[in-house]
């Protein structure tokens, strides 16, 4: 994408006031080797929160907030109209239109893919053995687990030989299931694990044609790609997609969305029956209102939730998906450079395929793998970097990333019974589209030098069985709590947000030089790379399929 001056202009601005608006950013946190700046590279689990939409619902939200159930008043009508704003800014950040509905879904996009369960299993008995659901090869435990539950015959389709769904594998099986009374494909827009983004126009076409109804996974995609619920492509609108826009920058405290075809609603009841869903009650009768959003958002909803979703979607439209596409492009290329000369990093997922920032990886030595929880508490206590550590809710793609078969994974479940540590998994970060070149350069050579000198570090920590963390020798995993008097709370609460000095970008990146700089010392220091031992201490079955490196493999 190529950009006029003005627009240029205007777009970094854009971002360099979602870079000061992020709450904690200049925050430190303590590790065993010192005060650190906090550095967020777990986007893709949940987004930040911005101030300017905090301090937007703080000052001209909360003051006129009332019940949306209640019409009749100044601010009730004022509350309803904020949150019908915030469906219309997704609806239109979506691209739906009047034939679609925006609901708003309890936690996440679980609280969606299981309204539209509700939804569909009212309208056409899903717990019929006459329904067969398609998914992908890597989608997230709430696009595959509730399906499973719910009755139907789940079907995975391959992964292509470039990434993404194998459109000859689902043409085969949709040919298989073609006297099946109702066909849905259920796929992910980009995985959550590698952030393989998928062509969702060529698919939603092929399930048509099939008579098969197209429903969507954004969890991973919404906050860094165009949402779509409609298609220039004939053929190829979606007929539901959902996502979490807490993962979205400014979005923390939101509710999960779900968008799906006005003409899917066609229950006499809703899938939630409760406040606000009826028009009429007597002592014995009732009458719920027609199948619609009132009808589908039961009880009191999440009013103030919705209301800052509808913000963060504002954020990522005044951006631009044409912008934010671009630099993820730009990021992805970067980590793809660094990466595939290092040895010692291993990212998971096809090589070739069209990818987000997201990104999965694990740190290779010549004796085995570092564990991926080491790896985390290397970059958390030497950096400040935040990443994730696991198999982020995807086990059936973990299994095929990690080439885990059925009776390896069923021996697997009996070894972590005994030792945590056994838990498959890697490290997952992300570089967000509007991070700083220094920040994501810093971010980058952190997990290098973790890559390179972890082996000897682990010689510094231990593993906790209890709480399945990687510890420094002698520390408690300790965090702040919310047992505070009432007299502590008001004071912590009275506190100017705005005394928190925001951090120059020059200012940052000194404090990641000299932490690079530090680690760097650190190893100068740790012991030499550790002899390596035959560790006899350990069953047979725990030798087969430990493909990770322990302290107690080595003489330090």
């Amino acid at each position: 994408m190529t950009l006029s001056t003005q627009q240029n202009t205007k777009l970094t601005m854009a971002l360099e006031s979602v870079r000061q608006g992020l709450i904690g950013d200049s925050e430190f946190i303590e590790t065993p080797f010192g005060s650190r700046k906090i550095t967020y590279a777990d986007y893709t689990a949940s987004g930040r929160s911005l101030s300017f939409i905090e301090s937007f619902i703080t000052q001209k939200v909360m003051p006129f907030y009332a019940n949306t159930h209640t019409e009749a008043t100044v601010t009730g009508r004022q509350t309803s109209a904020y949150r019908e704003d915030a469906r219309q800014l997704i609806a239109s950040a979506c691209h739906a239109n009047k034939d679609d509905v925006v609901l708003f879904c309890g936690s996440g996009a679980t609280a969606a893919v299981d309204k539209l369960i509700r939804i569909l299993t009212l309208a056409h008995n899903l717990n019929d053995s006459d329904t067969v659901i398609f998914i992908g090869p890597y989608e997230h435990h709430s696009n595959e687990l509730p399906w499973r539950e719910s009755g139907a015959k789940v079907v995975r389709i391959k992964e292509a030989q470039d990434g993404g769904i194998c459109l000859n594998d689902l043409e085969s099986q949709l040919q298989a299931y073609k006297n099946t009374t109702l066909k849905i494909g259920s796929f992910s827009a980009a995985s959550n694990v590698t952030g393989i983004i998928q062509e969702q126009d060529a698919v939603a076409a092929l399930l048509h044609q099939h008579q098969a109804l197209s429903f969507w996974d954004f969890a991973a995609g919404a906050p860094y790609m165009k949402v779509a619920m409609n298609s220039d492509v004939e053929g190829a609108d979606k007929d539901a997609l959902f996502f979490s826009p807490h993962k979205l920058v400014g979005g923390p405290g939101t509710p999960g969305v779900l968008i799906i075809k006005r003409a899917l609603l066609t229950n006499d009841r809703p899938s939630t029956v409760g406040g606000g869903t009826v028009s009429f009650v007597s002592r014995d009768n009732h009458t719920f209102l027609a199948p619609g959003e009132r009808s589908e958002e039961a009880g009191t909803p999440a009013i103030i939730e919705s209301i800052r979703a509808g913000l963060a979607f504002k954020v990522k439209s005044d951006i631009g998906d044409d912008a934010i596409e671009a630099l993820e492009e730009k990021w992805s290329d970067l980590i793809k450079q660094k990466f595939d000369s290092n040895n010692a990093i291993e990212v998971l997922g096809n090589p070739n395929a069209k990818r987000l920032s997201i990104t999965s990886f694990r740190v290779k030595t010549k004796f085995g793998y570092l564990h991926h929880g080491l790896v985390v508490s290397l970059l958390n206590d030497l950096f400040g970097i935040q990443m994730r550590a696991g198999c982020s809710c995807a086990g059936p793609y973990g299994h095929d990333l990690l080439n885990i078969d059925e009776q390896t994974s069923l021996e697997l479940v009996d070894l972590i019974a005994q030792d945590k540590r056994f838990k498959p998994g890697w490290v997952r970060f992300n570089l967000n589209y509007f991070i700083a070149e220094e920040e994501a350069e810093f971010i980058l050579k952190a997990i290098e030098f973790v890559a390179e000198h972890g082996l000897r570090l682990m010689s510094l920590y231990e593993y906790d069985q209890s709480t399945d963390l990687w510890l420094y020798a002698g520390q408690k995993a300790e965090v702040m709590n919310l047992s505070l008097g009432l007299d502590s709370l008001m004071q912590a609460t009275n506190s100017n947000p705005d005394q928190v000095e925001l951090l120059s970008i020059q200012a940052k990146d000194d404090l990641w030089q000299a932490y690079l700089n530090q680690a760097e010392s650190l190893v100068k220091s740790a012991p030499l790379v550790p002899q390596y031992v035959l560790n006899t201490g350990t069953t047979a079955l725990a030798s087969k399929h430990r493909d990770f490196v322990a302290k107690e493999d080595f003489l330090y």
